[in-house]
């Protein structure tokens, strides 16, 4: 808990008694906010605010768990943030931007169900993070990801070991098109093997660059992943291994590839006892394919 900075709503009583409310759906009024605040959208956090209202309330719509917990990615300016008050029993929301979380008061009102925590997602133990604020109860994560660094997010969640029931989060349409793959499509690959071993992806809907300020260079999608069946039943080292393995050249066979993990003739058994072709390719194999081939050469072991 020692990485976070912590503002709770009490601390920042009456400072929305003394300022006008952002319009956080006016392109215009946002870029004069901001400059008045001497903020500017930083590249480095993937900073770009949705300002379409419709667009804010259809992905909070989105989060399952009504009445439950949410952990928001990024407050930005608080629209989403807003959204999910209004629906959630308590929303935490983690923000890197400092002067993001100084005008928390300007952009997110008086909202009483919500924590602001100034932090890194990145570096955030979400595991003692839930424990916490949400007394160890399940909870939903929701957010705009920084599109750079969106598999690293994506992997710090699902590895967390936090008991987070789904993520809905916005991502740059490519992605979110290989995380929802299934195995036989072009743009099914590792990422899609690797989030597949904790949860199930369905991009849900897509969002233009029109709905946000400044617009972004790329189309985006909002992706649900449910974690609710659980991980795979196979260890995550052998598994990524695996994963890892198996892709490493798209276009050699899963025996050629595999032959970098195990000696040749156990790959062979291996592959013959599961009844799959050692001709065929990683990006023809499912996620429970993976893990059956995973816990053949490993066994219970972590590889």
């Amino acid at each position: 808990m020692h990485l976070w900075t912590r503002l709770e709503h009490g601390h920042l009583h009456g400072f929305c008694d003394r300022i006008k409310k952002l319009d956080r759906t006016s392109p215009k009024d946002v870029s004069a906010f901001l400059e008045k605040n001497g903020l500017v959208p930083l590249k480095k956090f993937g900073q770009n605010f949705l300002v379409d209202g419709n667009i804010v309330e259809k992905i909070a719509q989105c989060v399952p768990m009504r009445d439950g917990n949410v952990l928001e990615i990024g407050m930005g300016l608080g629209a989403l943030t807003g959204a999910l008050c209004g629906r959630a029993a308590r929303v935490v929301s983690i923000e890197i931007d400092k002067g993001l979380v100084a005008a928390r008061a300007q952009t997110a009102g008086e909202l009483k169900n919500l924590t602001v925590i100034e932090g890194d997602i990145l570096k955030a133990d979400l595991k003692a993070l839930g424990e916490a604020y949400f007394a160890g109860q399940p909870f939903d994560v929701c957010g705009n990801l920084p599109y750079y660094i969106t598999s690293k997010i994506l992997l710090h969640v699902l590895q967390s070991g936090a008991p987070v029931q789904n993520l809905v989060v916005m991502v740059q349409k490519e992605v979110a098109q290989r995380l929802a793959a299934n195995a036989g499509d072009a743009s099914y690959g590792a990422l899609t093997a690797s989030c597949r071993y904790y949860a199930d992806p369905r991009l849900l809907f897509t969002v233009s660059p029109r709905c946000f300020y400044p617009a972004p260079d790329v189309d985006s999608a909002i992706l649900l992943l449910d974690l609710a069946r659980g991980p795979l039943a196979v260890p995550r080292k052998s598994y990524v291994k695996t994963v890892r393995a198996a892709f490493a050249m798209r276009r050699k066979t899963l025996l050629n590839n595999l032959k970098q993990i195990a000696p040749p003739g156990e790959v062979a058994r291996v592959l013959a006892a599961l009844s799959i072709d050692p001709k065929s390719r990683a990006q023809d194999l499912s996620p429970e394919g993976f893990a059956a081939v995973a816990a053949g050469l490993f066994g219970d072991g972590e590889g």
